[in-house]
């Protein structure tokens, strides 16, 4: 999994914390906090735009039960990022100087790893692995670019060779 600081997760709630509870914590009213389903947290600076529309996003996913890509920074647990994992089978992967074109089940863009991304190797193998099983895959990438930052397994999906666990 790439970006120490990066989390792929459904969102459960999103709050605002009380006059009092704010005052006691010392975290000033202006931040929400966005709550997600592995227990991690982050927070949202409420007087900038970006967190405002951002908000709105999570809301939505949360809504809708769609898992969300953010970036919180571990030092003052801000959210930094937020996009929307898609998932997709890799169809081919074809190597160049500069990283690895990928084509993604059904897409009509280009997608790029680029071999400066610090976590090239480990994206690199991830989607691979996923061409050579027919797997799905979660791969989350810059909105201008299409370049590859995030590739995960789909969470409970079963892979090729392993059986899907019962429902009771």
């Amino acid at each position: 999994m790439p970006r120490a600081t990066a989390l792929v997760d459904g969102v459960k709630e999103l709050s605002r914390p009380r006059a009092a509870d704010a005052a006691r914590e010392r975290t000033p009213v202006q931040y929400l906090t966005v709550a997600f389903g592995s227990g991690r947290a982050g927070l949202l600076d409420m007087t900038t735009h970006r967190s405002r529309v951002w908000a709105e996003v999570l809301d939505s996913f949360r809504e809708t039960g769609r898992l969300a890509y953010v970036e919180i920074d571990p030092d003052t647990s801000l959210i930094t990022e937020v996009l929307q994992p898609m998932r997709y089978r890799v169809g081919r992967t074809v190597r160049s100087a500069a990283g690895l074109e990928v084509e993604l089940v059904i897409s009509h863009a280009r997608h790029f790893l680029r071999r400066s991304n610090p976590d090239f190797e480990e994206l690199r193998r991830t989607l691979e692995e996923a061409r050579e099983k027919g797997s799905p895959i979660l791969v989350t990438e810059t909105l201008e670019q299409h370049e590859i930052i995030d590739a995960r397994p789909v969470p409970g999906e079963p892979t090729p060779g392993r059986r899907a666990p019962r429902r009771r």
